[in-house]
């Protein structure tokens, strides 16, 4: 009877060993003093440090975007730049850069 009982944890079990084994991204954020956001970004824990993975907004203390930096797996792939008045400036694709 005892077998039964933890072969119906098995299945649990498993689950919850690939879930930690998975790369859960977290959000943080970071305000300017007058309250407009400053910065967000994603990150995920690689062998105890954060490693910076999807989307980083960067924001001008007026509220306007200033950058846009795509992350992979720590690496740059690619930045759009945008004037303090938010029109677009300027964008450079990095991962076309790199040796392949």
């Amino acid at each position: 009877m005892e077998s039964v009982v933890n072969i119906r944890f098995l299945p649990g079990t498993v689950a919850l060993f690939f879930l930690a084994a998975c790369k859960l991204p977290e959000q943080r954020q970071a305000f300017y003093p007058n309250g407009f956001l400053k910065e967000r970004y994603w990150v995920y824990r690689d062998s105890g440090r954060e490693v910076m993975d999807g989307l980083y907004i960067g924001w001008f203390p007026n509220g306007e975007r200033e950058v846009e930096i795509l992350y992979q797996d720590g690496s740059e792939v690619a930045k759009t730049y945008f004037t303090d008045r938010g029109h677009f400036m300027g964008s450079a694709d990095l991962a076309a850069l790199r040796d392949p």
